[in-house]
């Protein structure tokens, strides 16, 4: 079991620097703050910010007690960092560290405030679709910050467009104490800290419901598809429309020959019945 494993799951993990980096619980309840940088990608520079005596400075300021970050391949350079810090620079904040998990949703979970039982923490994430989807569904805090590594920077307008919409914060490296800053005040306006118990959505989703975020974010942050998708429902809903408006028309014209059939018939007989 890795060092955040054993946090989670409220069992004690034996590590050479004790608290420090990797210990057990954190022994004074507050909020937790959880950093993932993915499962497919490097992102050093969110690893390097989050692990600064100025960074670990903001939390405590905000009654943070807990980071963990997910490091993927810069684990040992995150743990180097954080092992050169002082008792002074640290603020009293439990730190974890590990490279991957299994389980990210557990992580993400103890970020979400809960009545009577935690308050409400962030989580900072890359720009993603997946991650963001899954902190945005169990109505975590969210700092989103885009991965200027990856190619055409593609994270940007997505988070960029989030933040318009005030679902997440918008961090960016060399400022995220700003963002944690930010983070803190939006938490009461949410009333965030007194959320009730968390229930898992029904599974399978009904077909009605499956309305993901990769659909969002192609039907917002793309407006050409946008238009398309409008017009293909126009022309479909136009389409239903004057098929209705034709079936419309047949009935009345079977009606009308139905009555003049019956008409034909009646004078028939009326002419037979005379002669």
């Amino acid at each position: 079991m890795n060092p955040v494993d054993a946090a989670v799951d409220g069992s004690q993990a034996s590590d050479p620097r004790g608290d420090r980096l990797g210990g057990g619980a954190s022994p004074v309840p507050g909020r937790r703050c959880f950093v993932t940088i993915g499962a497919t990608a490097g992102f050093r520079s969110l690893v390097e910010e989050v692990s600064t005596p100025a960074f670990l400075a903001c939390l405590a300021a905000h009654e943070f007690t807990s980071l963990e970050v997910q490091c993927g391949p810069d684990l040992a350079f995150f743990e180097q960092r954080v092992a050169s810090l002082s008792d002074e620079e640290m603020c009293g904040v439990l730190v974890h560290a590990f490279d991957y998990t299994g389980d990210m949703h557990a992580h993400i979970l103890l970020c979400r405030g809960e009545a009577g039982a935690r308050p409400a923490g962030c989580v900072i994430s890359h720009g993603g679709t997946g991650t963001i989807g899954e902190v945005l569904g169990v109505a975590a805090p969210l700092i989103a910050v885009a991965n200027p590594t990856l190619m055409d920077n593609h994270q940007l307008e997505l988070v960029e467009d989030l933040e318009e919409q005030n679902l997440v914060v918008h961090g960016q490296i060399g400022s995220l104490p700003a963002a944690i800053h930010r983070i803190v005040q939006l938490i009461p306006q949410g009333t965030l800290d007194d959320l009730p118990p968390y229930q898992p959505p029904p599974f399978p989703v009904a077909a009605a419901d499956r309305f993901t975020l990769f659909d969002w974010m192609v039907l917002t942050c793309y407006p050409e598809e946008l238009a398309a998708q409008t017009r293909a429902l126009d022309l479909g809903e136009s389409a239903a429309e004057s098929a209705a408006h034709q079936q419309q028309q047949q009935q009345q014209q079977h009606l009308v020959g139905t009555e003049s059939a019956r008409a034909s018939s009646r004078e028939d007989d009326a002419l037979l019945q005379l002669d």
